[in-house]
């Protein structure tokens, strides 16, 4: 009888192959738990050595990936969860005390698992704070004259932004959101989904790794359509400094 955890590494590593390497053999290979036997140990030929390697390989990768002592983004999740009671007030109590602008609205918060960001805005004077882990905790503010307004179905980059914490990249992305939309799935340059959190005119969200935005899939009242970004030049206009200036790690997440 298998249990939930040999059942859950089996599901994982069918996962992980598809997105490590998209070999028809890998995806096809049914990756069982191990067993006793009281037969003979046989000699392992080249095919089924090299099976081994690859299945062993996937699940140290895996294991680092998805909450190892020694993972950083350990909880995270490439769509938002719904962060609890106690998650929002902790934010709010951490946030309230040091973001640059005290008192703005809150406009959106992103939850993925033990990770939050909560942007908070008046339309002219913006904040961003993050709370989880102590190395994820972070605030900023920026002011922008006149107020964007991102074009009806469209998400306007205030920031698409890679940090590095511990030697492990992770990158984040902060938009406004034009009327309409009302979700957006990312697309990395590396290949990689992320859906966003969408609310109140405003699109977050962040990943592990040092990808940036390539496109967005998004659902608008006009249906879904693609928008595709050219990093750096859809992340503050590209005019010189944009809205808010772009020097490296100014704004809400740097340039």
């Amino acid at each position: 009888m298998k249990t939930k955890i040999e059942t859950d590494l089996r599901v994982a590593l069918h996962d992980r192959a598809s997105r490590v390497y998209a070999s028809p053999d890998l995806l096809a290979t049914d990756y069982h738990p191990s067993t006793r036997s009281m037969r003979p140990r046989l000699a392992i030929g080249g095919g089924l050595a090299a099976v081994v390697a690859v299945t062993a390989a996937a699940v140290a990768t895996m294991l680092s990936l998805s909450g190892g002592a020694s993972n950083a983004f350990a909880g995270w999740t490439s769509k938002p969860t719904a962060p609890s009671a106690s998650q929002l007030a902790s934010t709010e109590a951490y946030c309230s005390g040091k973001v640059p602008f005290q008192g703005l609205p809150l406009k959106i918060v992103d939850a993925r698992g033990p990770f939050t960001i909560a942007v908070y805005s008046d339309g002219s004077s913006n904040d961003f704070c993050s709370t989880g882990p102590s190395w994820f905790t972070n605030t900023s503010g920026w002011r922008t004259s006149p107020p964007v307004s991102p074009p009806a179905g469209r998400l306007f980059l205030w920031s698409d932004h890679t940090s590095t914490h511990g030697g492990q990249s992770y990158g984040s992305m902060i938009a406004r959101a034009g009327d309409g939309v009302s979700a957006a799935t990312l697309t990395l340059d590396d290949g990689s989904q992320v859906t966003a959190t969408v609310e109140n005119g405003w699109a977050v969200a962040w990943w592990p790794g040092a990808g940036h935005v390539a496109a967005a899939r998004l659902t608008t009242t006009s249906g879904t359509q693609t928008q595709t970004f050219d990093y750096p030049c859809d992340v503050h206009r590209c005019n010189g400094g944009g809205p808010h200036g772009g020097k490296p790690d100014g704004g809400p997440g740097g340039g």
